[in-house]
């Protein structure tokens, strides 16, 4: 068998291993895109339990803290001192409860600056993965831009098949084969990856159905706690 028989059979079996390599780069693609839409479904509903539980459920708490400590107040001067000892406790009782929300307050504002510490830090590995996706598009335009060029090369006669021969069809047949054999590789190792991403993304997917379950009944029992507070409100101004 001659050189041209030989590289015509390794040219068709080439075009079937990339029939083969087509479609497991375009069902990566399909599946990159699904876990792409997957966290960012995440993200969304991230934001949406962020909203409710900060912006929501910390500001009734912290309303409710607010009455709770107008109640005590009230309570304590509702008290008639009868001696010196008794107008000392309760002086000192007004400073406790002082010190008694303070101290909430202070503890809550370390935890409200930890939580905004680590979002900063979130942000900056945001601002990094937007680079990264500017990157990415980047790359596109390059490539387009080489494709491009390389069709004008062509219509300007630059594909040139008269001065192919046998040898240097081999040579870009052995191109050819080297090129598949890394990218059947990176399309296997990109399909675990991909296979990993979306079982992780439905785990989160799980735990932030399980987050918007548990905000819900905390902003019950923030709304119990309110209606508790009224009632000792009324029982102080009877």
């Amino acid at each position: 068998m001659n050189d041209s028989k030989l590289n015509r059979e390794d040219i068709r079996a080439n075009r079937l291993k990339i029939i083969e390599l087509d479609t497991a780069v375009m069902n990566n693609k399909a599946s990159v895109y699904q876990s792409r839409s997957m966290i960012e479904e995440n993200r969304l509903m991230i934001l949406s339990n962020y909203a409710a539980a900060f912006v929501g459920n910390r500001q009734l708490a912290n309303h409710n803290t607010e009455q709770v400590l107008e109640n005590r107040n009230s309570i304590l001067r509702s008290f008639n001192a009868e001696n010196e000892v008794e107008e000392d406790y309760i002086l000192a009782s007004f400073n406790k409860t002082s010190l008694d929300f303070l101290s909430h307050r202070s503890s809550l504002n370390t935890a409200v600056l930890e939580v905004s510490e680590e979002l900063a830090e979130i942000n900056s590995r945001l601002i990094a993965v937007n680079e990264k996706i500017m990157k990415a598009n980047e790359a596109i335009v390059e490539f387009n831009d080489k494709q491009i060029e390389t069709n004008s090369e062509l219509l300007n006669g630059g594909l040139m098949p008269s001065k192919a021969t046998s040898e240097s069809n081999a040579d870009l047949v052995r191109n050819n084969s080297d090129m598949m054999v890394e990218l059947a590789s990176n399309a296997a190792k990109n399909s675990q990856r991909i296979e990993n991403l979306l079982n992780k993304s439905i785990e989160n997917t799980s735990a932030l159905v399980e987050n918007k379950k548990a905000i819900s009944e905390r902003r019950k029992s923030i709304l119990e706690n309110h209606e508790r507070i009224s009632q000792n409100r009324d029982s102080i101004y009877k």
